[in-house]
């Protein structure tokens, strides 16, 4: 009886064993992400936007060290199996008179979808945040932290935008989302190859 007993849990010990259970397979975040082809306008290169504040802050020897604000954002547009990706960048520096700099970027990627002439929806479907502070001052703390985007962080976002072209240069505008007639652009970005 005993023996009967452990040759059955030995079968069922085998049998267990040679099950293979499938392997967990990662989902395509894009997969189910709306999206379409790219306007031909947006294809190929960046959109940039810049700006530099207008104080600079120098070291003892009275070389400049920076300004006491930089900003940049860029998106840039792509297609995968004919469905639109783009990437979003955007970095903020900050600078005070200790000479204590404070750098935030912020990353996302995800699918875009074009809507009409006008619109288009980006579809966010991961990104991440930086944020770095550095100095030499002893009044500036050295720090470095990170973090991935969360559900809260990847909502959808809305972009009215008109292609403009200002002296042989093609520009874009983006408007907030509740002026229709394109009458005061939140930014202007350049496109850069």
């Amino acid at each position: 009886m005993k023996k009967a007993n452990f040759l059955t849990c030995l079968l069922l010990l085998f049998i267990t064993l040679g099950c293979e259970k499938d392997p967990v397979v990662p989902q395509d975040p894009y997969q189910n992400s709306p999206g379409t082809a790219v306007h031909a306008d947006f294809k190929g290169g960046v959109w940039f936007w810049g700006y530099s504040g207008p104080q600079s802050y120098y070291d003892a020897d009275g070389n400049e060290v920076g300004k006491e604000l930089e900003a940049g954002r860029q998106y840039r547009f792509s297609e995968v199996d004919g469905k639109g990706r783009m990437e979003f960048e955007q970095y903020l520096g900050m600078r005070n008179g200790s000479n204590c700099v404070t750098e935030i970027y912020t990353r996302k990627k995800g699918t875009v979808k074009f809507e009409g002439t006008n619109k288009f929806i980006f579809y966010p479907v991961e990104g991440s945040f930086k944020t770095i502070k550095k100095g030499t001052s002893a009044s500036c703390s050295n720090e470095t932290s990170e973090r991935q985007a969360t559900p809260d962080d990847l909502k959808p976002i809305t972009i009215l935008y008109e292609i403009r072209v200002i002296d042989g240069e093609k520009l874009l505008y983006v408007f907030g989302e509740d002026d229709q007639g394109g009458t005061d652009p939140l930014f202007v970005y350049q496109r850069t190859e």
